[in-house]
């Protein structure tokens, strides 16, 4: 029997479209079932969870409870060592490129490190860039200054030195209830130096606003605080997913 395709090499080969972001602190698992069965029939295949801070959600009891619900693979995108969990599908592990905190740089990978290694865990070298006009939550709790969204020279200077340094996906986000996303010229800039998965996320609020940012080249527009504020029904979804790149 072949083996089972990684998340990584799925992601290499997948379409261009929406990726929903879970944060288990405003979607409570009664909830959840309904929700994820709305995403998978209008298109989705994987979703990422975490949040920069829990404050109420246990993520390792939420995942389990969670795969017992539906069927749709989980990739960890964690906030702290506190949100490690081997319930889930991948881990991204990520690499704050655009910030200058050691703690982000190093300190919390060597911490996390036997945890996986000890799960045995598909983790996914992520070059993580904040950017945007004013901080929000992550660059509070990370303590480092996003990337002004204007300048696309750092944007893809910051995305080639991940590639540099052997990251295998960069993931360029505005923070969670952005004002804007990320504008096409700044995806466009990395997308002309990167070959592999770019995820683009924060203030993409309409599918117009997603369908620029695949055009300039993003594997996937994260969908996390407008799915937080319906839910989205699958029609919603639907209306992301149409306006995906062939």
């Amino acid at each position: 029997m072949a083996p089972a395709m990684t998340v990584l090499a799925a992601w290499s080969a997948a379409k261009p479209g929406p990726l929903w972001l879970i944060d288990p602190d405003r979607l409570p698992l009664g909830r959840y079932q309904a929700a994820a069965e709305a995403y998978l029939s209008a298109g989705g295949q994987w979703a990422l969870v975490g949040t920069s801070f829990a404050a109420y959600a246990d993520l390792h009891s939420w995942c389990c409870e969670a795969n017992r619900l539906t069927p749709l693979p989980l990739v960890l995108f964690p906030g702290s060592l506190t949100q490690l969990s081997p319930a889930v599908a991948a881990v991204l592990f990520l690499f704050l490129a655009s910030g200058r905190n050691p703690h982000y740089l190093i300190g919390a990978h060597v911490e996390a490190a036997p945890l996986l290694h000890r799960w045995q865990m598909e983790v996914i070298p992520t070059t993580y860039i904040l950017t945007g006009e004013r901080p929000r939550a992550v660059h509070y709790i990370t303590q480092t200054q996003p990337i002004p969204p204007d300048k696309p020279e750092l944007l893809q200077a910051t995305a080639l030195a991940g590639q540099l340094l052997g990251q295998k996906v960069v993931y360029v986000d505005a923070g969670s209830g952005a004002d804007a996303a990320c504008p096409p010229e700044g995806i466009a800039a990395i997308r002309a130096v990167c070959s592999g998965p770019l995820l683009v996320g924060g203030g993409i609020r309409d599918p117009e606003t997603a369908a620029a940012l695949l055009s300039a080249g993003a594997t996937f527009t994260v969908i996390g605080t407008a799915a937080e504020k319906y839910p989205f029904s699958r029609q919603a979804w639907e209306a992301f997913f149409s306006v995906c790149i062939p």
